[in-house]
């Protein structure tokens, strides 16, 4: 059951990340986050209070567990100024997806499609034109998710975030039927003619 994420849900929200960031300094860091500095305590208790943060929890074992979070938002990083967006929209009616995050339990079980199914669900019941996305270029498993739903890569920049080193980011984008675009990833007809 995916719901969003309220201020009694920060442990467990919290417990996600420290579980990936735990899988990560064994195996690969895919995320490029930093422990402690994002996502953390502090990022979180903001997107809750925001009612940006989102969670699927355990069906069984009266909800208790979470496997997977993210946050909706309509602010835009800074750096998405500099992207050659193919979708064109103004911000309210943009939703940016932040700090997917999937248990290192659970993962290949297809949590991160539903968290993504639910954001591009959520875009299409708002009417926005579009949804974006970033990650780590280098970031294999997000990459694969966006290109097997659809999204299309909007370009790579390097980036300087959470206040360490650059790196780059890849840019993904996608369009509800009833915005910019066709669900595809691709413009409709109608967009790619210049019609609102």
């Amino acid at each position: 059951m995916i719901r969003r994420a309220t201020g009694h849900d920060i442990d467990a929200v919290q417990q996600i990340y420290m579980e990936l960031f735990a899988w990560e300094r064994r195996h690969e860091a895919y995320s490029k986050w930093v422990s402690g500095v994002y996502p953390n305590r502090t990022t979180i208790r903001r997107a809750i209070a925001k009612q940006e943060m989102y969670a699927l929890w355990d069906e069984k074992g009266k909800g208790k567990k979470i496997y997977a979070a993210l946050a909706i938002s309509r602010e835009q990083p800074e750096d998405y100024a500099r992207v050659n967006w193919k979708f064109r929209a103004p911000p309210r009616s943009v939703l940016v997806v932040r700090a997917l995050c999937v248990s290192p339990l659970r993962f290949r079980e297809g949590l991160g499609t539903q968290m993504m199914h639910f954001v591009m669900e959520t875009a299409s019941r708002m009417r926005c034109r579009a949804v974006r996305f970033d990650v780590w270029s280098g970031n294999v498993p997000a990459v694969k998710l966006c290109e097997k739903l659809g999204f299309r890569c909007a370009g790579r920049k390097s980036v300087v975030r959470f206040g360490v080193g650059a790196d780059e980011r890849a840019y993904y984008e996608w369009a509800p039927a009833g915005g910019a675009g066709n669900g595809t990833g691709r413009a409709s007809p109608e967009s790619s003619q210049g019609h609102a």
